[in-house]
């Protein structure tokens, strides 16, 4: 069989650019379908535990290209013919939550949802902080869309499914990770790098962890506060039309 041609980093960009002006409508198509999928988990976990809505925010998001292009770059420009099989997050999304109990309650919904496959192992950062100090879980599910096909004349609507990432954290993870960006990927790529910083940075995520923990002491107060409404038949949600709590 004859060796498949290497393409130089010129054709590389060429072929993701010919993708993504392609597909760009499919893929934020089912970004939009992972939003509906992860809300209605969101939902369906709040209402379970006697948590006001906003406890649990799902963001969405399509990799530019660009943003695409700098991974290419930084991964040493592999060879590809989809850019699914370089890049897992296309399409991403992020599940932040309030309380840190949470976030195992929504990992375990996505491992058990019909709508959302998972494909590989899952990465437990909250668990197994990284030495950064770094907290999250993550993961990679195929979600399912109807994709068109036209041949000719011809149009066809055929099953099929793309690789998505899912990120879960809580609040203040999700706020070290704002803060600490910076410093641990666009610094590092231009070789700024400071162990002193970087213990520093390990230690605010550590008094994070612990404020996370105390954290939960809330969360039950929310629950009772629920399930205080539902006795007295007065819970229309946490706010008022005025948006007060």
């Amino acid at each position: 069989m004859e060796d498949k041609k290497i393409l130089a980093p010129d054709e590389l960009k060429e072929r993701a650019m010919r993708f993504f002006d392609r597909y760009g409508k499919d893929l934020e198509q089912i970004r939009q379908l992972l939003s509906i999928r992860l809300n209605q988990l969101a939902l369906a976990h709040t209402i379970a535990n006697n948590l006001p809505p906003e406890a649990i925010i799902v963001s969405t998001r399509v990799k530019t290209l660009k943003s695409f292009l700098k991974k290419l770059e930084k991964k040493g420009w592999p060879q590809f013919y989809y850019p699914t099989e370089v890049a897992q997050d296309l399409i991403g999304a992020r599940v932040v939550c309030w309380f840190i109990d949470d976030c195992i309650g929504i990992k375990e919904l996505v491992e058990s949802s019909i709508h959302l496959k998972i494909s590989g192992d899952i990465e437990d950062y909250i668990s197994t902080p990284k030495l950064s100090g770094y907290r999250s879980i993550h993961l990679s599910a195929n979600v399912g869309y109807d994709s068109v096909q036209r041949s000719g004349e011809d149009v066809a609507i055929t099953n099929e499914d793309m690789i998505c990432e899912i990120q879960i954290r809580t609040k203040l993870q999700d706020a070290w990770g704002d803060v600490t960006h910076e410093f641990h990927y666009k610094a590092k790529n231009v070789g700024v790098d400071n162990k002193f910083y970087e213990k520093i940075l390990s230690e605010v995520s550590n008094r994070l962890a612990s404020e996370d923990q105390s954290l939960l002491t809330l969360r039950e107060a929310y629950q009772e506060l629920a399930d205080d409404k539902l006795r007295n038949k007065t819970r229309e949600g946490f706010r008022d039309e005025g948006g007060s709590a």
